[in-house]
């Protein structure tokens, strides 16, 4: 990256920090704080740690003053949090956090950077839910931020979780990934009926999940629903037909006193059927999260309200009842529509505040959201001298 771009990239991070209302953690001056300049390194990663902050005023001084690419806050609350040895911090607490980041959800390619972020909502929703229903935790203690790039964070601030270890943070991730379930000691038609008459979350999930499946398959043309159900074991298509053609009675035995263990002694299917189907309800209702990330207790994380340095996107924090309608593509984009002189040095598409421009090396100018984003990501760089002829 050249210096211009470097030095208009850092002139519009200094307006956005002069302007913004920092969104502070709390118990901020307990924390460790650090920071990756717009130096000669940037835009590789070269953190500076180990810093501090007594009071407000002096991390808006530190930001407008230094404008870093990148900020970060310790997971952990410290006694020392500015001494320059993690022994010497002297641990106290942290808060749970859960990193939901497209690497650990989306398996090949996709089609769009909005529909990467959309598989990762769907899986931040799903974690939310096991958070709430599963661990009964209080909506309010549960801080829900879009990362400024690839994914989510979910800051878990519930007072008596923060002196968790890493091994019981370990355990929480186990359990919200399914890791050890087995469909073997699910779903047994011998015993089937115990589990309906006290089943534990994860077998009501599955159960939800069955039930749904099925209903869905009611719905498809009867191509596609045979073309799902011969996906599963011992299942050919003369079979796939035949449960098809028997939705309807199968679906009607769906109710609050049956459900699935009804449709699991259906005499259409056999149990290896069963194992398969609930193998992927567990695959499909688990949540994929960054399990390093959960496990440490002394990790940094992004500051919500900070920029996001490879993006030029706001880490934004998101309000629960919000959380649905969020567009991070329009939501955290915090930088105008102004045209910018650009060199666009790869070709690529953006899709940003509801438009999808495709630039290439005839572009000479963008809206100033998508020239920072692009110049971030290393697609093009700052043309000062086409802006001063433009101004002419």
């Amino acid at each position: 990256m050249d210096s211009d771009t470097k030095l208009f990239l850092q002139n519009k991070f200094r307006e956005y920090y002069k302007n913004a209302r920092v969104d502070l953690p709390p118990k901020f001056s307990k924390r460790e704080w650090a920071i990756v300049l717009f130096d000669d390194a940037y835009p590789r990663f070269i953190m500076r740690r180990h810093k501090a902050f007594s009071t407000f005023a002096d991390i808006a001084t530190y930001l407008e003053t230094l404008t870093p690419a990148h900020v970060y806050h310790s997971t952990a609350y410290y006694k020392y949090p500015s001494a320059s040895k993690m022994i010497s911090k002297e641990w106290q607490a942290a808060d749970l956090i859960f990193d939901l980041d497209a690497d650990q959800i989306i398996k090949g390619d996709v089609s769009s950077y909005s529909h990467m972020l959309n598989a990762v909502k769907d899986e931040t929703k799903k974690l939310l839910m096991f958070l709430t229903e599963d661990f009964a935790l209080n909506e309010d203690n549960i801080r829900v931020v879009f990362s400024g790039g690839r994914g989510y964070h979910v800051h878990v601030r519930e007072e008596r979780l923060t002196k968790l270890g890493s091994h019981e943070r370990r355990e929480v991730i186990n359990y919200v990934s399914g890791s050890g379930l087995e469909a073997e000691y699910i779903i047994y038609p011998k015993k089937i009926s115990e589990y309906s008459e006290s089943p534990t979350r994860w077998e009501t999930r599955i159960i939800k999940w069955i039930e749904h499946y099925f209903k869905s398959l009611l719905e498809m043309q009867e191509s596609d629903a045979i073309g799902q159900l011969t996906s599963f074991k011992d299942i050919g298509s003369k079979k796939a037909k035949e449960i098809f053609e028997n939705l309807e009675e199968i679906i009607g035995n769906l109710d609050e006193s049956s459900g699935a263990p009804r449709l699991i002694k259906s005499r259409l299917t056999t149990e290896s059927f069963w194992k398969g189907v609930v193998r992927r309800a567990i695959l499909e209702s688990k949540v994929n999260v960054d399990e390093p990330v959960t496990a440490d207790t002394k990790r940094l994380i992004r500051l919500p309200s900070s920029l996001h340095g490879g993006s030029g996107f706001c880490v934004a924090p998101i309000n629960w009842e919000q959380f649905d309608d969020f567009d991070p593509l329009y939501d955290a984009v915090v930088f105008s529509d102004e045209m910018t002189p650009v060199r666009v040095l790869s070709k690529t598409t953006t899709e940003i505040k509801n438009e999808t421009i495709l630039a290439d090396e005839k572009t000479v100018e963008l809206p100033e959201h998508t020239a920072i984003y692009l110049m971030a990501r290393g697609f093009a760089e700052y043309e000062p001298q086409r802006s001063k002829s433009h101004k002419k």
